[in-house]
């Protein structure tokens, strides 16, 4: 028998909840919550979030239910019938009495009878049988992703999901929290810094949160990912532009043109000037970034050329280059930001050419 993935329940606004679930045909299980609040160990904190969304999905989509079950470990010696918490006939009433019915005959399965005053347990680990739905079918009607196990307890994003966080968000949550602050969420970073420009540092992971928020367009919290060496969110950020480096670390000095560069702008301080404004961090990634999800792909304003099929592979995309097409760089003040509607993708010969011509 194959073993089931876990799922996750994702919310309105798609934020996936801290609250697993295996789905088969015909059949729902919702893990109990657990662990201390707040604590390492904690799990399945959404349980009631999860559990409200799933009732709610299935109610609305008309699923023909067949009756839901406790179905924790130390219940399984008890007859199905003492463990049925809703029968068939009644899944008819108003949203919020079904959510209220089926908790508290939840805390009554499995409770001595002696026990009269305690209150028990509406967060038990769950069975849900509905009729003539395969896997495929529950799974879009809950909107339910597949997850590796031990992810979805703590409600991480997926690596595919991340990378949605491209170049120009990085670069826009970068302005965003240097003019507003991080998000209160996150707090002060205690490793690392981002470098954002001369003597502004910014917490890292609290940049990507806010890049990942204008991405993916919902609140992107500390516990959706992690921060720190090795890290998917590190990459992203450097992959941008951005330098990260440990508390109390030095800024790295500014990258400096290369021979070629200095070749072609034939020494002109103000052309060498305008290549350093070109440069600039995480500008030329964030216009490639948005450029792409643009048009679909990088070519060059001016000659049209697709490097992709130029050179049959995606190697090709190193020719294209950004360029101030606007702004005079003599004109920028220091902490100038530009536009990237200020910019064009060029074509390495297209650029000198351009540059000629600025003569």
């Amino acid at each position: 028998m194959l073993l089931n993935m876990a799922h996750e329940i994702l919310s309105e606004n798609e934020t996936p909840l801290s609250a697993t679930i295996d789905i088969e045909d015909g059949a729902i299980t919702l893990h109990s919550r657990g662990g201390t609040i707040g604590s390492s160990n904690e799990r399945n904190r959404d349980y009631a979030d999860a559990l409200r969304l799933i009732l709610a999905r299935m109610l609305n989509a008309n699923v023909d239910l067949l009756g839901i079950w406790v179905d924790s470990a130390p219940t399984r010696n008890l007859s199905p019938a003492d463990r049925l918490i809703l029968a068939p006939g009644e899944f008819d009433g108003p949203f919020e009495s079904l959510f209220t019915l089926l908790s508290r005959r939840m805390q009554k399965v499995g409770r001595s009878s002696t026990a009269r005053t305690a209150r028990g347990n509406s967060n038990k680990r769950i069975r849900i049988e509905v009729a003539n739905l395969r896997k495929a079918d529950l799974g879009r009607i809950l909107s339910a992703r597949e997850v590796s196990q031990g992810k979805s307890q703590r409600g991480r994003l997926s690596a595919e999901v991340l990378n949605r966080v491209t170049a120009d968000f990085v670069r826009q949550a970068v302005f965003d929290t240097i003019d507003s602050g991080p998000d209160p969420a996150f707090g002060e970073s205690r490793e690392y810094d981002l470098i954002a420009g001369e003597g502004v540092r910014l917490p890292p992971k609290a940049v990507f949160g806010r890049a990942a928020s204008l991405a993916l367009g919902f609140r992107v919290l500390p516990r959706h990912f992690s921060a720190g060496e090795g890290e998917l969110s590190f990459k992203i950020l450097r992959a941008a532009g951005f330098q990260i480096v440990p508390k109390g670390q030095a800024e790295p000095e500014a990258r400096e043109l290369s021979r070629e560069d200095l070749f072609w702008a034939e020494g002109d301080l103000k052309r060498v000037s305008h290549l350093k404004k070109e440069r600039a961090r995480g500008l030329a990634a964030a216009k490639r970034a948005a450029f792409k999800r643009e048009h679909g792909r990088l070519f060059c304003e001016r000659c049209g050329i697709d490097p992709v099929a130029q050179y049959d592979g995606p190697e090709g995309e190193a020719c294209i280059e950004v360029h101030h097409a606007v702004a005079p760089v003599a004109e920028m003040n220091p902490g100038h930001r530009t536009s990237l509607n200020d910019l064009q993708c060029l074509c390495a010969n297209c650029h000198r050419v351009v540059h000629k011509l600025m003569d």
